[in-house]
């Protein structure tokens, strides 16, 4: 199992990262942590603002099935299965809905991770996620598929977020969704010097 403690204190830290660091709004973005030998998946709840979870707000469903064990899971739980159910390395999913990750995949950059030092530690390739519908076993499937065609860890969502995962903590896995907007933001920067539109 992913990470040096428990799942639920790992993913309540992962969120509140999150949101402070505005990647996520403050009821947007969801995380988990699978234990493959259990059978279930550690997911973060619906609902709740993303500041005030706690360890008793993560829900717990089965890999299996989805089925409910405990609490409200995230309205993405069909992505978090889906994904572990195809890449059999993934630990642990972050998806969050950094700004500069969507603004540059809407204006067309590339976003390359060999750029960044940070980014080709963190990041294998950057798989793009054509615009669907939230929450729904088409967006799940097309995202698993993706990642496990292309061996990407990483994948923006058009017009919706970013998702990672790692064979690691939840941590690595936030850490790539980290190396991503910061490459976004640079990849802004450097295509686009001062508010004259000049570009380099």
């Amino acid at each position: 199992m992913a990470g040096h403690e428990d799942p639920e204190t790992g993913l309540v830290n992962v969120m509140h990262w999150m949101y402070a660091r505005g990647l996520v709004q403050v009821r947007g973005g969801n995380a988990s942590i699978v234990n493959r030998g259990r059978g279930v998946v550690y997911i973060t709840p619906t609902g709740v603002p993303r500041p005030l979870i706690t360890r008793g707000d993560i829900a717990l469903i089965s890999l299996e099935d989805g089925s409910v064990i405990r609490g409200s899971p995230s309205s993405e739980w069909r992505m978090h299965l889906a994904i572990y159910r195809r890449v059999e390395e993934a630990l642990s999913i972050v998806h969050a809905h950094p700004p500069y990750t969507i603004a540059a995949d809407l204006a067309g950059a590339k976003l390359d991770p060999k750029i960044l030092a940070e980014a080709s530690y963190t990041i294998k390739c950057i798989a793009t996620i054509p615009q669907l519908t939230p929450g729904t076993w088409e967006l799940a499937n097309t995202v698993a598929e993706t990642l496990e065609e292309t061996n990407c860890n990483a994948a923006v969502l058009k017009g919706h977020g970013a998702v990672a995962y790692s064979d690691k903590t939840i941590y690595h896995a936030l850490e790539a969704i980290e190396a991503l907007e910061e490459l976004a933001k640079i990849t802004i920067i450097a295509t686009n010097k001062g508010t004259d539109g000049w570009r380099v």
